[in-house]
């Protein structure tokens, strides 16, 4: 890698640090290969590597994993780490809800409270199934220390037995499942606990992750952006907002191949938004060695719908991060709320906004 500075960064100084490398980790730059996150389900005779459809197979150079039932339903749920980058992962099990379980706490006495080193051993209808408590799990981690049996379609475990450090041995009759057990060390029986079950947060939509790395968000004013026609005559974003009206802001760029395509067909379209009710704009957001292009390319694509530009400033406030991600279009209410975000233009996106027509 070269500076792209005259002097050469010195590598162990703070400028270093926390400039040139921490831009590479922010935008993952892999120091690691790349390497793939992988998980694999135990079958009984086999494992099956369902790294794809589970949604675990990345390339972040995954480091720590932590595996635990976040939200108390019952199935394992599996919190990653990252090696570098600001991002970490947490995937809800959203696959085992129908099945049966047994969660096992274990409190110890004589061999400390952990209960570090017991063995469980459960018998059901799938087979007996071994659990180690232990301190540590992984690379920097550990995971739940509540042990958790899968029962499949059985209603309960036959027997368990705990193995203490010390070989003391503790059995437990036939237990009903679904529903979380503490043994002690040295005592009888076990009690059951109740644990508050809820829901972990949603993943964010399409639509979400559109707006994360955007200047604006749903429910909030758009941005009041100083624009410019192609005539030259200044403008105000919050001036182009009707009463009794929405406005549709499509933001695009000469050089954005999709935008050739689609800016045509919002052209189509934009009669019978108007007669809907929607008022449709096109923002460019051509920096200013482009900005020049843009009268020729509205002019060759007999687009009558209104054109702006905006300055550097206006680019800031729609894409503070830098990243520009266009085509983009954008569905304000009359008081220049923003209702809806259409990302990209696809036959689905089409679709989506031919509804506004009806």
């Amino acid at each position: 890698m070269v500076a792209a500075a005259e002097r050469v960064e010195d590598a162990g100084n703070a400028e270093y640090h926390d400039g040139h490398m921490g831009t590479i980790f922010k935008k993952g730059f892999s120091f690691s290969g790349y390497e793939r996150d992988m998980l694999k389900w135990n079958l009984g005779d086999r494992f099956l590597d369902i790294s794809g459809v589970s949604g675990v197979d990345s390339i972040s150079d995954g480091r720590g994993t932590c595996f635990a039932d976040f939200d108390n339903d019952g199935d394992t749920d599996v919190f990653l780490t990252a090696e570098q980058g600001e991002a970490h992962f947490l995937f809800r099990n959203n696959v085992g809800n129908q099945q049966h379980y047994l969660r096992v706490e274990l409190v110890g006495d004589a061999s400390g409270k952990d209960a570090f080193g017991t063995v469980v051993r459960m018998q059901s209808k799938v087979g007996q199934q071994t659990k180690l408590k232990s301190g540590g799990s992984g690379y920097l981690s550990q995971s739940d220390q509540r042990l958790l049996f899968g029962l499949g379609e059985s209603a309960h475990a036959r027997s368990v037995e705990v193995v203490w450090p010390d070989g003391q041995v503790q059995t437990l009759g036939d237990i009903a499942a679904n529903q979380t057990i503490r043994v002690t060390e040295g005592r009888d029986g076990f009690e059951v606990t109740d644990l508050p079950s809820f829901n972990l947060v949603d993943p964010p939509t399409a639509e979400q992750r559109a707006l994360a790395s955007l200047g604006f968000r749903l429910q909030e004013r758009f941005p009041d952006l100083a624009l410019a026609d192609l005539d030259g005559n200044a403008a105000t974003l919050d001036g182009l907002v009707r009463p009794g009206r929405k406005l549709l802001v499509n933001l695009w760029a000469t050089w954005c191949v999709p935008c050739s395509k689609e800016i045509p067909e919002l052209q189509k379209l934009s009669g019978r938004l108007g007669q809907s009710g929607v008022d449709l704009v096109g923002i460019s957001v051509d920096s200013p060695e482009t900005v020049g292009q843009v009268p020729g390319y509205i002019a060759s694509r007999s687009v009558d719908y209104p054109i702006f530009t905006t300055d550097v400033a206006g680019l800031d406030q729609l894409f503070p991060l830098g990243e520009l991600t266009v085509p983009m279009t954008v569905l304000l209410d009359e008081n220049g709320r923003v209702l809806r975000v259409f990302r990209g233009w696809s036959h689905k996106t089409e679709t989506e906004v031919l509804a506004l027509t009806n």
